[in-house]
């Protein structure tokens, strides 16, 4: 299918990084803190503050970029869309008293996104800003489309609250460690978008859908953040020399090396053809759960990226699809065959952008796919998922895109100086009330999940 086209608060210890676009105002605090708000903008970052304690330190990503006796430190080495950890430390004379980590990032210079420009998608911006000390986590998140502004916040998979408004705090945090989390908004379909798939439905599908489920149907709009809090002990924090994050790749390493892997499966042993000309058979499933080592998929893609020295970076993509193997009731079978899925004929997309606008430290690129299967396919949408990706060569970075909500979809970044590879999302296919798979979610018009991700 073609897809679809912060003022003052305060924080439980130290320190807050507001988003420019909307303000929030400080509440009130229990015992000493420092208040503060920050303005972004695509070229500098500016931090204002209580003046609580007598000296202050200010570390960004790792390195000590001021010390002050003043409430305010502007930061004008920053470069638009890369992400950035501020590191804030309080003084009182020798006495270290409090810090705090401030995840965030630089606004966009200008509207570069491979996805509204070639796939006709608007993917609004999403990213959650984090601020965590070692008991407490606070998250701040631009305006999300939702139906009622009330966000439902996740922690690690598990529901933390609903939230009216777009500030959430954690203080049932352990130091040290290192958590998922997720807001999520949904919007329903509007009455033109239930139009369209009803159309869709008569050209192109067996199974009926009534205008009730229609009715249900939404968008659903995830911002993720992977947030670290940070040790107890605070002049452990100080001796670090980089603030590691959970995907902070070794800068040491001459040539740092990430990799993007999207997968999407059925996790079903078989599912019933939903289609016109299908009814009566099943194609086979990859009867299977989320696993980034599987070689069982429908389509999979890996982007990587090598940060070669001095000042430039290659770019590969390796791609697979999966066979399609059609049985009857009875599991006897009928027919196979392997859909041509491949960057040569435009079913797998890279698009490079702008790489060396950025210099030899952050690198953006577009990925995605658009692939279908071998039968039936007059009848029979795509497989889509697209998205951008900004990857630092200290390891941070970003996701922003668009999926279907079928089959199941599988995202992970690679990191070689660990040999390991961290989740970026695992969403499981839209079910039916009866439990079987939603294929009809491939609809063009069918609703989808949109994300913006950052480590």
């Amino acid at each position: 299918m073609n897809l679809k086209p912060l003022s003052l608060f305060t924080m439980p210890l130290l320190a807050v990084l507001l988003f420019s676009q909307s303000p929030v105002a400080f509440a009130d605090q229990a015992k000493d803190n420092i208040k503060a708000k920050t303005e972004i903008s695509a070229s500098s970052v500016t931090l204002n503050w209580d003046k609580i304690g007598t000296d202050y330190k200010v570390y960004k990503d790792g390195k000590l970029i001021g010390e002050t006796r003043e409430n305010t430190f502007v930061d004008t080495t920053v470069k638009p869309d890369e992400l950035y950890k501020y590191h804030i430390v309080v003084y009182d004379g020798d006495q270290l008293i409090d810090t705090v980590r401030i995840s965030t990032k630089a606004k966009s210079s200008l509207d570069n996104s491979s996805l509204k420009k070639v796939n006709q998608i608007n993917v609004p911006d999403m990213t959650i800003e984090s601020i965590a000390g070692s008991d407490f986590v606070t998250l701040n998140w631009p305006e999300i489309p939702d139906d009622d502004n009330v966000y439902e916040v996740y922690r690690d998979g598990s529901l933390l609250a609903s939230v009216s408004g777009r500030q959430f705090n954690d203080e049932n945090v352990t130091h040290s460690t290192t958590y998922r989390y997720s807001v999520i908004g949904k919007k329903k379909l509007s009455e033109d978008e239930i139009k369209n798939i009803k159309k869709e439905l008569d050209d192109n599908s067996a199974n009926v859908v009534s205008d009730e489920e229609l009715h249900k149907r939404e968008n659903t709009f995830e911002a993720i953040k992977f947030v670290k809090t940070i040790d107890s002990n605070l002049e452990a924090n100080l001796e670090e020399s980089r603030l590691m994050e959970s995907n902070l790749i070794n800068i040491n390493s001459s040539s740092p090396y990430f990799s993007f892997r999207y997968m999407t499966f059925i996790p079903d042993a078989r599912v019933p053809i939903p289609f016109i000309g299908g009814l009566g058979y099943y194609f086979l499933g990859n009867n299977r759960g989320f696993n980034v080592l599987s070689e069982s998929y429908k389509t999979q893609q890996n982007i990587d990226v090598t940060f070669d020295e001095p000042s430039y970076s290659t770019y590969n993509q390796r791609t697979g699809v999966g066979e399609t193997v059609i049985v009857d009731e009875g599991w006897v079978y009928q027919d196979a065959d392997t859909v041509v899925c491949t960057p040569s004929n435009g079913k797998y997309k890279l698009y490079l952008l702008a790489p060396n606008s950025y210099g030899t430290d952050l690198k953006q690129f577009g990925a995605g796919a658009s692939c279908g299967i071998p039968f039936f396919d007059n009848f029979t949408p795509d497989i889509d998922h697209y998205y951008d990706a900004w990857i630092e060569r200290d390891g941070d970075w970003r996701v922003k895109g668009s999926h279907d909500k079928a089959p199941s979809h599988e995202f992970y970044i690679y990191d070689r100086s660990s040999s390991s590879y961290t989740t970026i999302f695992q969403h499981s296919v839209l079910r039916k009330p009866n439990g079987e798979a939603e294929f009809n979610a491939l609809l063009p018009s069918w609703d989808d999940t949109y994300f913006d991700i950052s480590g």
